[in-house]
C-alpha cells in the first residue's frame, strides 16, 4: 500500500485475484501490433462485473493487477501509449525496464526535491 493512494494501491483482494487468470488470458493474446488500452479492459470488466465479482473495476486497480503479474515474473507485460501487450523480444523488454527505472528515478529526484522543505 502506497502512502496517499491508500485507496487505490491496497493489496489484491480476493475477487482481483480470481480476475487475474482472465486479465493474464486476455493479455496473452495481445502482440505489438494489437496493443490494448486500460479503459477497455476495465470497461469490459465492469461490464460483466456480475460475471466476475466485482464491484466496481478501475484503472489504478488494473495496473496493481499488471504490477503484480510482473513482479511475479507470470507474464512479460509491456505497457505503452498505446496500450498493454505481451512479449519476449529482448529490446521490447529492455526498453520497458528502462522505462520503469526511468519512472522510479524521477518520483526519488521529486521526493528528495521536497526532503528540502524539512
Amino acid at each position: 500500500m502506497i502512502t496517499n493512494f491508500e485507496n487505490i494501491t491496497f493489496e489484491l483482494t480476493a475477487d482481483e485475484k480470481k480476475l487475474m487468470p482472465v486479465i493474464i488470458k486476455g493479455l496473452s493474446t495481445k502482440t505489438k501490433d494489437n496493443p490494448i488500452k486500460a479503459a477497455y479492459i476495465v470497461n469490459a470488466i465492469n461490464e460483466n462485473k456480475d460475471r466476475y465479482g466485482i464491484k466496481v473495476f478501475s484503472e489504478p486497480r488494473l495496473r496493481k493487477i499488471i504490477n503484480f503479474i510482473r513482479s511475479e515474473g507470470i507474464l512479460p507485460v509491456m505497457g505503452t501509449t498505446n496500450g498493454y501487450y505481451v512479449t519476449n523480444d529482448r529490446a521490447d523488454l529492455e526498453s520497458q525496464i528502462e522505462s520503469l527505472t526511468q519512472r522510479a528515478e524521477a518520483i526519488m529526484t521529486s521526493a528528495n526535491g521536497l526532503k528540502k522543505f524539512l
